[in-house]
Protein backbone atom coordinates (compact mmCIF):
# COMPACT_ATOMS: atom_id res chain seq x y z
CA UNK A 1 0.00 0.00 0.00
CA UNK A 2 2.87 2.66 0.81
CA UNK A 3 4.29 1.86 -2.61
CA UNK A 4 1.47 2.76 -4.17
CA UNK A 5 0.63 5.67 -2.50
CA UNK A 6 4.19 6.66 -3.43
CA UNK A 7 3.37 6.04 -7.10
CA UNK A 8 0.21 7.63 -7.25
CA UNK A 9 1.68 11.13 -6.19
CA UNK A 10 1.91 13.88 -8.21
CA UNK A 11 5.54 13.43 -8.68
CA UNK A 12 7.27 12.62 -12.44
CA UNK A 13 9.19 9.64 -12.66
CA UNK A 14 12.44 10.58 -13.46
CA UNK A 15 13.31 11.90 -9.88
CA UNK A 16 12.19 8.27 -8.27
CA UNK A 17 15.16 7.02 -9.88
CA UNK A 18 15.86 3.67 -9.51
CA UNK A 19 14.11 3.59 -6.46
CA UNK A 20 10.87 3.58 -8.55
CA UNK A 21 11.77 0.08 -9.61
CA UNK A 22 11.60 -0.99 -6.27
CA UNK A 23 7.90 0.62 -5.90
CA UNK A 24 7.08 -1.09 -9.10
CA UNK A 25 7.95 -4.66 -7.97
CA UNK A 26 6.63 -4.00 -4.01
CA UNK A 27 3.31 -3.16 -6.15
CA UNK A 28 3.49 -6.09 -8.53
CA UNK A 29 3.66 -8.74 -5.34
CA UNK A 30 0.98 -6.93 -3.54
CA UNK A 31 -1.43 -9.94 -5.26
CA UNK A 32 0.55 -12.48 -3.76
CA UNK A 33 1.30 -11.38 -0.37
CA UNK A 34 -2.41 -10.80 -0.09
CA UNK A 35 -3.13 -14.47 -1.03
CA UNK A 36 -0.23 -15.49 1.18
CA UNK A 37 -1.54 -13.38 3.74
CA UNK A 38 -5.20 -14.92 3.32
CA UNK A 39 -3.96 -18.65 3.35
CA UNK A 40 -1.98 -18.03 6.70
CA UNK A 41 -4.75 -16.20 8.22
CA UNK A 42 -7.70 -18.76 7.13
CA UNK A 43 -6.00 -22.21 7.42
CA UNK A 44 -4.93 -23.38 10.65
CA UNK A 45 -1.56 -24.78 10.06
CA UNK A 46 -0.37 -23.15 6.73
CA UNK A 47 3.56 -22.85 6.17
CA UNK A 48 4.89 -21.88 2.83
CA UNK A 49 8.09 -23.74 3.35
CA UNK A 50 5.78 -26.86 3.65
CA UNK A 51 4.17 -26.95 0.63
CA UNK A 52 4.62 -28.98 -2.42
CA UNK A 53 7.82 -28.84 -4.60
CA UNK A 54 5.75 -27.99 -7.66
CA UNK A 55 4.25 -25.20 -6.24
CA UNK A 56 6.84 -23.85 -4.99
CA UNK A 57 9.23 -24.07 -7.56
CA UNK A 58 7.39 -22.30 -10.16
CA UNK A 59 6.45 -19.48 -7.74
CA UNK A 60 10.44 -19.27 -7.14
CA UNK A 61 11.36 -19.04 -11.05
CA UNK A 62 8.66 -16.53 -11.21
CA UNK A 63 10.02 -14.05 -8.42
CA UNK A 64 13.84 -13.93 -9.82
CA UNK A 65 11.60 -13.20 -13.31
CA UNK A 66 10.62 -10.33 -11.73
CA UNK A 67 13.32 -9.20 -10.01
CA UNK A 68 15.15 -8.98 -13.49
CA UNK A 69 12.34 -7.05 -15.02
CA UNK A 70 12.14 -4.65 -12.88
CA UNK A 71 16.05 -4.31 -11.76
CA UNK A 72 17.59 -4.62 -15.02
CA UNK A 73 14.80 -3.95 -17.54
CA UNK A 74 13.31 -1.21 -15.83
CA UNK A 75 9.72 -3.08 -16.40
CA UNK A 76 9.75 -2.71 -20.19
CA UNK A 77 8.72 -5.96 -20.84
CA UNK A 78 5.58 -7.84 -21.97
CA UNK A 79 6.33 -10.24 -18.39
CA UNK A 80 4.97 -7.12 -16.37
CA UNK A 81 1.76 -7.23 -18.46
CA UNK A 82 1.34 -10.43 -18.00
CA UNK A 83 2.11 -10.35 -14.28
CA UNK A 84 -0.85 -7.81 -13.55
CA UNK A 85 -2.78 -10.59 -15.19
CA UNK A 86 -1.61 -12.82 -12.87
CA UNK A 87 -2.59 -10.22 -10.32
CA UNK A 88 -6.02 -10.13 -11.37
CA UNK A 89 -6.13 -13.58 -10.92
CA UNK A 90 -4.71 -14.05 -7.51
CA UNK A 91 -6.62 -11.44 -6.33
CA UNK A 92 -10.13 -12.91 -7.63
CA UNK A 93 -8.54 -16.43 -6.09
CA UNK A 94 -8.22 -14.27 -2.62
CA UNK A 95 -11.71 -13.24 -2.45
CA UNK A 96 -13.06 -16.23 -3.17
CA UNK A 97 -11.41 -17.96 -0.42
CA UNK A 98 -12.66 -15.40 1.82
CA UNK A 99 -16.63 -15.58 0.51
CA UNK A 100 -16.54 -19.35 -0.45
CA UNK A 101 -17.26 -20.71 3.39
CA UNK A 102 -17.90 -17.56 4.46
CA UNK A 103 -21.57 -18.33 5.79
CA UNK A 104 -19.92 -21.81 7.35
CA UNK A 105 -17.40 -20.00 9.31
CA UNK A 106 -18.02 -20.37 13.20
CA UNK A 107 -14.94 -18.06 14.20
CA UNK A 108 -16.73 -14.75 14.59
CA UNK A 109 -13.33 -12.99 14.66
CA UNK A 110 -12.16 -14.78 11.39
CA UNK A 111 -15.78 -13.89 9.67
CA UNK A 112 -14.50 -9.92 10.16
CA UNK A 113 -11.01 -10.80 8.47
CA UNK A 114 -12.47 -12.61 5.51
CA UNK A 115 -14.66 -9.40 5.14
CA UNK A 116 -11.78 -7.07 5.40
CA UNK A 117 -9.03 -8.64 3.23
CA UNK A 118 -11.91 -8.93 0.71
CA UNK A 119 -12.58 -5.49 0.66
CA UNK A 120 -8.75 -5.02 0.55
CA UNK A 121 -8.45 -6.63 -2.46
CA UNK A 122 -11.41 -5.00 -4.18
CA UNK A 123 -9.90 -1.71 -3.41
CA UNK A 124 -6.68 -2.94 -4.78
CA UNK A 125 -8.13 -3.72 -7.89
CA UNK A 126 -10.54 -0.87 -8.43
CA UNK A 127 -7.72 1.62 -7.46
CA UNK A 128 -4.95 0.63 -9.85
CA UNK A 129 -7.76 -0.13 -12.33
CA UNK A 130 -8.71 3.23 -12.03
CA UNK A 131 -5.07 4.46 -12.15
CA UNK A 132 -4.03 2.86 -15.65
CA UNK A 133 -6.93 4.83 -17.07
CA UNK A 134 -6.78 7.86 -15.87
CA UNK A 135 -5.42 10.79 -17.95
CA UNK A 136 -1.85 11.77 -17.15
CA UNK A 137 -2.45 15.08 -16.57
CA UNK A 138 -5.38 14.33 -14.03
CA UNK A 139 -2.84 11.24 -12.21
CA UNK A 140 -0.33 14.19 -12.01
CA UNK A 141 -2.72 16.80 -9.85
CA UNK A 142 -2.61 17.45 -6.06
CA UNK A 143 -6.79 16.75 -6.49
CA UNK A 144 -6.17 13.41 -6.97
CA UNK A 145 -3.45 12.69 -4.70
CA UNK A 146 -5.77 14.05 -2.07
CA UNK A 147 -8.40 11.86 -3.27
CA UNK A 148 -6.47 8.51 -3.10
CA UNK A 149 -5.28 9.60 0.02
CA UNK A 150 -7.84 10.23 1.60
CA UNK A 151 -9.41 7.01 0.25
CA UNK A 152 -6.31 5.02 1.90
CA UNK A 153 -7.20 6.62 5.51
CA UNK A 154 -10.55 5.46 5.34
CA UNK A 155 -9.69 1.71 4.56
CA UNK A 156 -6.59 2.10 7.15
CA UNK A 157 -8.94 3.36 9.45
CA UNK A 158 -11.71 0.71 9.31
CA UNK A 159 -9.40 -1.95 9.47
CA UNK A 160 -7.95 -0.53 12.47
CA UNK A 161 -11.20 0.21 14.08
CA UNK A 162 -12.09 -3.53 13.33
CA UNK A 163 -9.13 -4.80 14.73
CA UNK A 164 -9.65 -3.14 18.30
CA UNK A 165 -13.30 -3.48 18.67
CA UNK A 166 -12.10 -7.19 18.01
CA UNK A 167 -9.50 -7.55 20.72
CA UNK A 168 -11.64 -5.55 23.07
CA UNK A 169 -13.47 -7.34 25.51
CA UNK A 170 -16.91 -7.70 25.20
CA UNK A 171 -19.64 -6.29 28.16
CA UNK A 172 -21.71 -8.80 29.34
CA UNK A 173 -25.66 -8.97 28.81
CA UNK A 174 -25.79 -11.03 31.89
CA UNK A 175 -26.90 -9.10 35.13
CA UNK A 176 -26.58 -10.86 38.04
CA UNK A 177 -27.81 -10.34 41.48
CA UNK A 178 -26.30 -12.82 43.77
CA UNK A 179 -24.16 -13.14 47.13
CA UNK A 180 -21.17 -14.89 45.13
CA UNK A 181 -18.46 -12.83 44.39
CA UNK A 182 -19.49 -10.97 40.98
CA UNK A 183 -17.08 -12.71 37.73
CA UNK A 184 -17.75 -16.38 39.82
CA UNK A 185 -21.41 -15.60 39.45
CA UNK A 186 -21.23 -14.26 36.68
CA UNK A 187 -19.33 -17.25 34.84
CA UNK A 188 -21.66 -19.97 36.80
CA UNK A 189 -24.88 -18.46 34.83
CA UNK A 190 -23.11 -18.49 31.52
CA UNK A 191 -22.36 -21.90 32.01
CA UNK A 192 -25.61 -22.81 32.84
CA UNK A 193 -27.70 -20.75 29.97
CA UNK A 194 -24.79 -22.47 27.55
CA UNK A 195 -25.50 -25.99 29.17
CA UNK A 196 -29.34 -25.51 28.30
CA UNK A 197 -28.28 -24.25 24.75
CA UNK A 198 -26.29 -27.08 23.81
CA UNK A 199 -28.99 -29.49 25.19
CA UNK A 200 -31.78 -27.98 23.20
CA UNK A 201 -29.18 -27.38 19.87
CA UNK A 202 -28.40 -31.30 20.50
CA UNK A 203 -32.24 -32.37 20.46
CA UNK A 204 -32.60 -30.60 17.84
CA UNK A 205 -29.69 -32.74 15.78
CA UNK A 206 -31.75 -35.69 17.64
CA UNK A 207 -34.88 -34.77 16.06
CA UNK A 208 -33.44 -34.81 12.76
CA UNK A 209 -33.22 -31.66 11.83
CA UNK A 210 -29.53 -32.25 9.95
CA UNK A 211 -31.45 -33.92 7.32
CA UNK A 212 -32.82 -30.74 6.20
CA UNK A 213 -31.15 -29.57 2.78
CA UNK A 214 -29.52 -26.00 2.65
CA UNK A 215 -29.34 -26.01 6.67
CA UNK A 216 -27.81 -22.63 7.67
CA UNK A 217 -26.48 -21.09 10.90
CA UNK A 218 -29.05 -18.65 10.11
CA UNK A 219 -32.34 -21.14 10.28
CA UNK A 220 -31.02 -23.12 12.48
CA UNK A 221 -30.12 -19.95 14.99
CA UNK A 222 -33.92 -19.29 14.14
CA UNK A 223 -35.49 -22.46 15.62
CA UNK A 224 -33.42 -21.97 18.83
CA UNK A 225 -34.14 -18.48 19.23
CA UNK A 226 -30.73 -17.08 19.80
CA UNK A 227 -28.74 -15.26 17.69
CA UNK A 228 -26.23 -16.50 15.09
CA UNK A 229 -23.23 -14.90 15.63
CA UNK A 230 -24.26 -16.40 19.41
CA UNK A 231 -25.17 -20.05 17.77
CA UNK A 232 -21.61 -19.85 15.99
CA UNK A 233 -19.67 -18.99 19.16
CA UNK A 234 -21.57 -21.74 21.24
CA UNK A 235 -20.51 -24.57 18.20
CA UNK A 236 -16.90 -23.21 17.79
CA UNK A 237 -16.12 -22.34 21.67
CA UNK A 238 -18.44 -25.22 23.57
CA UNK A 239 -17.75 -28.03 20.48
CA UNK A 240 -14.88 -27.38 18.91
CA UNK A 241 -15.94 -26.96 15.44
CA UNK A 242 -14.72 -24.02 13.28
CA UNK A 243 -16.46 -24.80 10.00
CA UNK A 244 -20.52 -25.14 10.39
CA UNK A 245 -20.49 -27.59 7.64
CA UNK A 246 -17.95 -29.95 9.51
CA UNK A 247 -20.37 -29.92 12.67
CA UNK A 248 -23.17 -31.00 10.38
CA UNK A 249 -21.33 -33.63 8.82
CA UNK A 250 -20.71 -35.39 12.01
CA UNK A 251 -23.94 -36.17 12.22
CA UNK A 252 -24.81 -36.68 8.35
CA UNK A 253 -22.07 -38.87 7.68
CA UNK A 254 -23.00 -41.83 10.79
CA UNK A 255 -26.90 -41.46 9.27
CA UNK A 256 -25.90 -42.48 6.28
CA UNK A 257 -23.21 -45.22 6.68
CA UNK A 258 -26.15 -46.58 9.05
CA UNK A 259 -28.48 -46.42 5.51
CA UNK A 260 -25.47 -47.90 3.65
CA UNK A 261 -24.79 -50.81 6.25
CA UNK A 262 -28.69 -51.85 6.25
CA UNK A 263 -29.23 -54.70 3.64
CA UNK A 264 -32.41 -53.44 2.92
CA UNK A 265 -31.78 -50.34 1.50
CA UNK A 266 -29.18 -51.79 -0.46
CA UNK A 267 -31.41 -50.92 -3.59
CA UNK A 268 -30.75 -47.22 -3.59
CA UNK A 269 -28.82 -45.00 -4.78
CA UNK A 270 -25.84 -43.23 -3.00
CA UNK A 271 -27.14 -40.27 -4.19
CA UNK A 272 -30.37 -40.51 -3.03
CA UNK A 273 -29.09 -41.47 0.59
CA UNK A 274 -27.23 -37.75 -0.11
CA UNK A 275 -29.84 -35.72 -0.81
CA UNK A 276 -32.23 -37.37 2.26
CA UNK A 277 -29.23 -36.45 4.25
CA UNK A 278 -29.17 -33.01 3.44
CA UNK A 279 -26.61 -32.60 0.66
CA UNK A 280 -27.54 -30.55 -2.40
CA UNK A 281 -25.54 -32.55 -4.94
CA UNK A 282 -23.01 -35.75 -4.97
CA UNK A 283 -19.59 -34.07 -4.87
CA UNK A 284 -19.56 -32.41 -1.22
CA UNK A 285 -21.09 -35.91 0.37
CA UNK A 286 -18.46 -37.41 -1.64
CA UNK A 287 -15.32 -35.55 -0.10
CA UNK A 288 -17.43 -35.28 3.66
CA UNK A 289 -17.96 -39.09 3.18
CA UNK A 290 -14.04 -39.56 2.39
CA UNK A 291 -13.02 -37.30 5.14
CA UNK A 292 -14.64 -39.13 8.20
CA UNK A 293 -14.89 -42.50 6.63
CA UNK A 294 -11.35 -43.00 4.98
CA UNK A 295 -13.43 -44.95 2.23
CA UNK A 296 -15.38 -43.87 -0.78
CA UNK A 297 -19.33 -44.62 -0.25
CA UNK A 298 -19.03 -47.63 -2.85
CA UNK A 299 -16.76 -48.58 -1.05
CA UNK A 300 -18.00 -48.73 2.43
CA UNK A 301 -21.11 -50.23 1.54
CA UNK A 302 -19.81 -53.24 -0.39
CA UNK A 303 -18.26 -54.67 2.99
CA UNK A 304 -21.66 -55.41 4.08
Amino acid sequence: MISYILLTAPIENHHYGSFRNILLLTTDLTPLAALWFTLDKLEKNFKLIEQPKWLLMPLAIWLITLVYVFFILNGRSILHDVNHAVGIVLLVWTIYLCLSEYMDDLDNRRRNTRLLITAFCCFYMVGLVSFEFLYQNIRDTSTFGLVNAFIVFLLVFTILSKMISAKAPQPSAIDIESTLDPPLAQNRTKETIESAQLTQLQKLMDDGILLQQALTIGRLSEMLDMPPHQLRQLINQQLGFSNFSHYLNTYRIPWVCKQLQDGSKKHLPILTLALEAGYGSIAPFNRAFKVKTGQTPKKYRDQF
